[in-house]
């Protein structure tokens, strides 16, 4: 499911275009009067959705500040052909003459782009709205401010505005404004990124999991062989049941170990209730020996168990519950994370993620994906092994690479079993390092 986040009338819009797409009920939606709402509006969704799709950069940014929220989480970009219409309905009202203007939420680069495209001088009154420290402003009145004082000094004619509150404020004070508003073809590109992050997550969820269970010496009273088998059936009938409140199935590794094989979705919810302070699956129920617990996840059953390995040695070494995921994140029973699990809003982090054309979790993981692999010899095929994919999205990430010069084709491998040849590819691992800077 897609959460959409906007004011009502672009919520309108997206409801149109997803019912054109025939997926109308893939998306539920939340609508706000000021962009400042969208934080609590986020969270709401945030248990029943994937992906968290915002119709603005601003409540994309105030939702992001939080921290707080597990859906991945994107924002429906201003493309050059949303300026485009407004310049024409300029154009339209004022018989063919563009006013020097005050632009607000559109990357500067955008703006002078389609002002160079109508061969145009762009307007130099463009607001940043973010540098390297994050947010220039701390609520919409700044920005209404700015554009009353451009215009009120004479030095522009109008503005353009992104944001509806932000319209209704200046038109409100009789300041000529024009709202930039989505095109559909901005909406339909947005909703496919996020159905896409969707499908992703969806896979994630169904990977494989395993719980596996180390117990210890029996207890002195269990030295009885008779005792000692009536405590391994107590044991025994404990982990049964707790195997099928997840779901898996139970099997046995040696006298001492035992597994649970369950989805990486079932282990992901018992982190989220365990996370929300509630009683989770992450703790054993009715198990009356020593035992410790470890989860690991990944695409196999081996790299399920060998990642439940890690999270066992882990836990011996604090005395915490610990989940190996396939990406190398970490997390604990008595942290968030062991290795922390950003929310990405770093600007290096987030450029990348705009030229990937994928959300900012999502270039973490591909990320991480990259620093198990050789940078010279990566294949579609290996990078879906990596990051956790089908072959198919892993081509899209390796194109989508290759389109912002961070990678490029130098070879085929041509595999001696059945399968097509496969293109390799050379990513430059610096030059992404270097793109997204400090948030590595």
């Amino acid at each position: 499911m897609i959460g959409i986040i906007g004011p009502e009338d672009s919520i309108r819009l997206v409801r149109e275009v997803a019912a054109g797409e025939g997926r109308a009920e893939a998306i539920t939606t939340r609508a706000y009067t000021r962009p400042e709402q969208a934080p609590d509006l986020a969270r709401e969704l945030d248990e029943m959705c994937q992906v968290l799709l915002f119709t603005g950069r601003i409540p994309y940014a105030f939702a992001t500040a939080t921290g707080e929220l597990r859906a991945e989480i994107d924002y429906v970009r201003h493309a050059g052909i949303d300026l485009y219409r407004t310049l024409s309905r300029i154009l339209l009202a004022t018989g063919g003459r563009l006013p020097r203007v005050s632009v607000d939420t559109i990357e500067a680069e955008t703006v002078r782009e389609t002002y160079h495209d109508i061969e145009v001088e762009p307007p130099t009154e463009i607001l940043p709205i973010a540098d390297s420290s994050g947010l220039l402003f701390s609520g919409l009145d700044e920005i209404t401010a700015y554009h009353r004082e451009r215009y009120a000094s004479g030095a522009v004619e109008a503005c353009l505005t992104c944001l509806g509150a932000v319209h209704r404020d200046l038109e409100d004070s009789g300041v000529p404004v024009w709202r930039v508003e989505h095109t559909r073809a901005s909406v339909r590109d947005a909703l496919r990124r996020a159905w896409l992050a969707a499908e992703v997550r969806q896979s994630r969820a169904t990977q494989i999991a395993v719980m596996m269970v180390d117990l210890g010496a029996p207890t002195q009273r269990a030295q009885d062989p008779y005792q000692a088998e009536r405590q391994r059936l107590r044991v025994r009938e404990a982990l049964l049941e707790h195997a099928e409140r997840m779901r898996g199935r139970l099997a046995t590794v040696d006298d001492r170990t035992m597994l649970i094989t369950t989805t990486r979705g079932t282990v992901e919810s018992a982190l989220a209730r365990h996370r929300d302070g509630h009683a989770s699956l992450l703790t054993l129920r009715g198990v009356d020996v020593e035992h410790a617990v470890g989860f690991g996840a990944g695409t196999t059953i081996a790299a399920a168990e060998d990642n439940a390995r890690k999270a066992l040695a882990l836990g011996r070494h604090s005395g915490d519950t610990h989940v190996v995921f396939p990406d190398g994140e970490v997390h604990s029973s008595r942290q968030t994370t062991v290795r922390p699990r950003l929310r990405e809003t770093g600007p290096g982090m987030l450029r990348v993620s705009e030229q990937l054309r994928i959300g900012p979790l999502s270039t973490r993981r591909l990320l991480e994906a990259l620093h198990q692999m050789d940078p010279d010899q990566i294949t579609a095929r290996g990078l879906a092994d990596a990051y956790g994919v089908e072959a198919r999205s892993a081509r899209r990430l390796l194109n989508a690479l290759r389109a912002a010069g961070f990678a490029e084709e130098v070879g085929v491998h041509v595999s001696t079993g059945a399968g097509r040849p496969q293109t390799v590819y050379r990513v430059a691992m610096q030059r992404l390092l270097g793109a997204i800077g400090a948030d590595t």
